[in-house]
């Protein structure tokens, strides 16, 4: 398991007890950093997989990664 997964679901996990604080005492500021302390927390998480996954799938994500470059290479407009 990676860091990033690891201090993504804290930060996910801290966003929504700051979310339910803010929802509790009826303040929508700390409500609206707590969504947004889980959505930061998803990210980080799911970098953290991405991380995983090209660490456990080199090749197949090299080869993903070149079909996407490919792709954005045929969409370029000129």
């Amino acid at each position: 398991m990676d860091s990033d997964r690891i201090i993504g679901a804290g930060k996910q996990a801290a966003g929504d007890v700051q979310e339910g604080i803010g929802s509790l005492i009826g303040d929508n500021r700390t409500q609206a950093k707590g969504q947004v302390n889980q959505v930061k927390g998803q990210a980080q998480n799911q970098i953290g997989q991405l991380e995983d996954y090209i660490r456990d799938q080199p090749l197949t994500a090299a080869a993903i990664a070149v079909g996407f470059g490919w792709l954005l290479g045929r969409l370029r407009i000129i």
